[in-house]
């Protein structure tokens, strides 16, 4: 979600990190969700470079990026985390989100996780649209990998951290973000329930939106 930071760390963030929010941020049709995902892919204007439906989720992550950039409640899970880590902050809350979103599912969804998660693999890996280098290989890994459904462990968490750190060419301290979960882990999973609810009612009160 945090588009700014991801601008300060390209390595770490050739994508976005939080794909799960951003999927259920998505109107939930195949386009919808695909342009979701390629967001982060993409740069500049998508008029005329996708079809509308792809354009349009692409718009509409880019939307929720700004959206989450600029609320408080985004910015003080950012402060939690250490000074040695603070310039992955961005990266390393969209991950934690992303497992708040994962265990508390049913409280912003009525399709169980296993349903959903089920039809975005389905839906991107079946996709017929022409998209950049390397999205389909990303698509291929995280069906591969189950990464939407790694979300619900501790032990998922590190191994998204632990991958996103192999991503990053400089040398990082993104291997062991675990723990800023560990450290944080009531406060964070209160921030996100503050959080959360906002993202969801602003969007869907927007035409085409989830």
């Amino acid at each position: 979600m945090d588009s700014k930071n991801k601008e300060a760390t390209p390595n770490a963030s050739a994508h976005a990190m939080n794909y799960l929010a951003h999927m259920l941020c998505s109107n939930g049709t195949p386009a919808s969700m695909l342009g979701n995902f390629i967001a982060d892919f993409v740069k500049g204007d998508v008029e005329g470079r996708f079809p509308c439906e792809v354009a349009e989720g692409i718009r509409q992550h880019r939307r929720v990026d700004c959206f989450t950039d600029a609320h408080e409640v985004f910015g003080a899970s950012r402060r939690l985390v250490s000074r040695v880590r603070r310039r992955y902050a961005g990266v390393i809350i969209d991950v934690l989100y992303d497992h708040f979103l994962a265990i508390s599912w049913e409280r912003y969804c009525s399709t169980t996780l296993d349903e959903f998660v089920g039809r975005v693999y389905e839906n991107l890996g079946g996709h017929r649209v022409e998209v950049l280098h390397p999205v389909p290989m990303v698509i291929e890994k995280m069906v591969r990998e189950d990464w939407l459904r790694s979300y619900l462990t501790l032990d998922g968490i590190d191994r998204t951290f632990r991958r996103i750190s192999r991503r990053v060419q400089r040398e990082n301290p993104l291997g062991t973000a675990i723990e800023e979960l560990e450290r944080n882990y009531d406060t964070l999973r209160d921030h996100f329930h503050s959080f959360f609810p906002q993202l969801l009612a602003h969007f869907r009160g927007q035409p085409g939106s989830m």
